[in-house]
């Protein structure tokens, strides 16, 4: 039996992927002092726990704190390879750790549920609800909507995730896809940021060398309409501070179609040259 959410677009959610083929969660007591040493609360009684089915193959229920709840599935198999394709394959780890990934034969879905109006803090508490939930068996969290995934590592430490308020984990929360055009020309197009209601975008990639310089300029727009609360279409422009150069916004190429998010996609060329592209 496979879990069925039906999901808002905008809604954040995750998976967890262990080793084992079992589901092992555990008990009550231990979630909510988990969740307790995570900072989501300051006092047990704030949180509240409903186990709907608890077998060593499937799980639902339900934890709710403050004004955020999540839906929890678990289910003794893996990922749809599918899934796995389009998040833990196109991550950026090292191959022996995105094999690893691969290799999980159960998982846990957390689904947002509650009513916090910040997308920071929704993903803050997930990352705190999956705290709760990790053990020596958790090989990685999917992050299907920004498709990508990540390992435990020490992302998932209290002290660490506290910092994502004031800097967001980008490799972490947003997927940097490829879209080759031939060996050394690619489109990279950033995916996830419709949780935080900006549009996606996307660069024309022509030497390689240059794609963390146009990942960081992508994170620095990104920034400048999160924090500005700025709505833009194709044809506007934008001049980064610190930055002479300009920067135009265009229709993505017909072929990217497919990769258009939630809250849309643009492509961002420099201005001189957006007759160009």
């Amino acid at each position: 039996m496979q879990e069925k959410f039906t999901l808002d677009p905008f809604t954040p959610a995750i998976h967890l992927i262990y080793a084992p083929a079992s589901l092992s969660l555990p008990s009550d007591t231990d979630l909510v002092a988990s969740l307790v040493v995570s900072g989501a609360v300051d006092e047990p009684n704030q949180i509240e726990i409903n186990r709907s089915f608890d077998s060593p193959s499937q799980f639902l229920g339900e934890i709710k704190f403050g004004q955020h709840a999540f839906q929890i599935a678990g289910l003794s198999n893996p990922l749809p390879s599918e899934v796995l394709d389009r998040t833990v394959n196109v991550s950026p780890w090292q191959p022996q750790i995105r094999a690893a990934m691969r290799q999980h034969r159960s998982h846990i879905s957390l689904v947002y549920a509650g009513s916090h109006p910040d997308p920071v803090e929704k993903m803050i508490a997930l990352y705190q609800t999956a705290f709760a939930l990790e053990n020596e068996n958790l090989l990685g969290i999917v992050n299907e909507q920004a498709w990508t995934a990540h390992p435990p590592a020490d992302f998932l430490d209290p002290g660490q995730i506290s910092t994502y308020r004031s800097e967001l984990p980008f490799i972490l929360w947003m997927g940097y896809v490829k879209f080759y055009l031939d060996p050394s020309l690619y489109w990279l197009a950033s995916k996830g940021h419709h949780i935080f209601d900006v549009p996606d975008l996307t660069s024309l990639v022509t030497d390689p060398a240059d794609e963390e310089e146009i990942i960081n300029r992508l994170i620095n727009i990104f920034y400048y309409l999160y924090e500005n609360d700025v709505e833009v279409t194709a044809g506007d422009t934008l001049e980064l501070k610190g930055s002479p150069e300009q920067l135009q916004f265009a229709e993505v190429e017909e072929d990217l179609t497919w990769l258009i998010g939630p809250s849309g996609m643009l492509a961002v060329t420099p201005a001189d040259d957006s007759a160009e592209s």
